[in-house]
């Protein structure tokens, strides 16, 4: 298949090329002079990556050629190089098009999205133009809902942790905070929270930067910076909507943070993301910003912190067994055992010769009981938390990732990178 795809890529890249010539780059004009091989260029683009379920495009300008890479299953592959930088200033054009952008300016970043219609699907894409020293970068987000988890199943949860996050979006009021880096899948398990709290007797608001996925029955506001409907702007209109529950995309500065608190302090549930690495500093990471650790203490009901993994494809998988005193038999700890298996990626038509299909979240779930709201209202030492999460019987990312190695889903080496390892 991948082949295939590269094939017909090659075959675009050069018809495209013939046409454009060696000529200096024209002026861009987004009227009917856009020519065909082009447009056929971008969408083939586009659809050999929704074929290859990527999620991102990268479109990158070098000194003299430019090239093209596709994110799939969180690594980046080259899918084309060698491409000249007249024909790469009409694909960048191309997409300024699509995407609403003014072609003309190339000194300044700009962001937009267009929606792109594949296999009886409408795939919205967001676009991302910035200014490099050779030249404009493009990078395009495909927000495809084939590939979104809905279903809270659909996470891959164990059943421990499955029950915790249950249970804490059943709670009548309260914080519940998503944590983990860029692309750690935060969004996702967000998503999945408010469809199992989707309902029609409840009023479910969200503040999102931007709009990632439009999900029925759900009242969705986009932030518009532009026009200065900033995050603070956008909570303080929707905190007198009458709602029930209220996600916030990111909480990204202090003012954010304090009117958090006190809508989840008001009897209501609220849904939040930051970028923390682990359950415990985002405890942290809150205090910092400015929360009192009492108000803290009472509002936080749980954190949800993950990480995105490559899962093994089930089909070529291969099984090898551990090594006494290897790093990965100290880095098992108690679960090694003599003979006890692991597996490695191969690589086969199935999965295209990756070794591995999507994947796959790791997570470590802390639910906040009396004794730790307790101890956060006393501004604890990182020694002393760690110390009372620790008594609390977490399951930690550690934890989470060994025993969906030891079931065959990935390889352990992701795991120990995870942690450092």
């Amino acid at each position: 298949m991948t082949h295939k795809i590269n094939n017909n890529l090659s075959e675009l890249l050069l018809v495209a090329q013939r046409s454009i010539g060696s000529a200096p780059l024209p002026r861009p004009d987004p009227g009917p002079s856009d020519t065909a091989p082009v447009v056929r260029l971008v969408n083939g683009l586009i659809e050999a990556a929704l074929l290859q379920d990527a999620s991102d495009i990268h479109i990158e300008p070098g000194p003299v050629t430019g090239r093209v890479r596709y994110r799939v299953n969180g690594s980046l592959e080259l899918v084309a190089e060698a491409i000249p930088m007249a024909l790469y200033g009409h694909i960048i054009s191309r997409l300024k098009i699509l995407a609403r952008l003014n072609i003309a300016e190339t000194r300044l970043p700009q962001d937009g999205r267009f929606s792109y219609e594949f296999q009886q699907q409408n795939i919205d894409i967001r676009v991302s133009v910035v200014p490099l020293i050779v030249g404009e970068k493009a990078v395009l987000r495909l927000l495809n809902r084939r590939s979104l988890f809905m279903d809270m199943d659909a996470l891959q949860l164990s059943a421990h942790n499955r029950d915790k996050l249950v249970r804490m979006c059943n709670q009548p009021g309260g914080a519940i905070i998503f944590a983990g880096p860029v692309n750690s899948g935060k969004t996702t398990a967000l998503y999945s929270a408010l469809h199992l709290l989707n309902r029609s007797d409840k009023n479910i608001v969200t503040i999102e930067d931007p709009v990632e996925y439009q999900l029925p029955g759900i009242n969705q506001l986009q932030v518009n910076t532009k026009l200065g409907l900033d995050f603070e702007e956008a909570l303080s209109a929707l905190l007198r909507q009458d709602y029930d529950v209220l996600a916030i995309g990111e909480i990204r500065s202090d003012r954010v943070a304090e009117m958090m608190l006190k809508a989840s302090l008001a009897g209501h549930l609220v849904l939040a993301t930051i970028h923390t690495a682990q359950a415990a500093k985002v405890i942290y990471r809150l205090l910092d910003m400015g929360l009192r650790p009492y108000l803290l203490g009472i509002a936080l009901k749980g954190i949800v912190a993950q990480r995105l993994v490559p899962k093994l494809c089930p089909v070529c998988r291969q099984a090898y067994t551990v090594e006494k005193d290897s790093p990965v038999a100290h880095f098992l700890g108690k679960n090694y055992k003599a003979g006890v298996q692991l597996y490695h990626r191969q690589g086969c038509n199935q999965c295209q010769g990756r070794g591995i299909q999507g994947r796959l979240a790791v997570q470590e779930i802390l639910m906040v009981d009396d004794k730790l709201q307790e101890c956060i209202s006393r501004r604890p030492s990182w020694s002393v938390l760690q110390k009372v999460i620790a008594g609390l019987g977490l399951d930690t990312l550690k934890d989470d990732g060994i025993t969906k190695a030891l079931a065959g889903w990935v390889e352990i080496e992701e795991i120990m990178q995870i942690n450092g390892e």
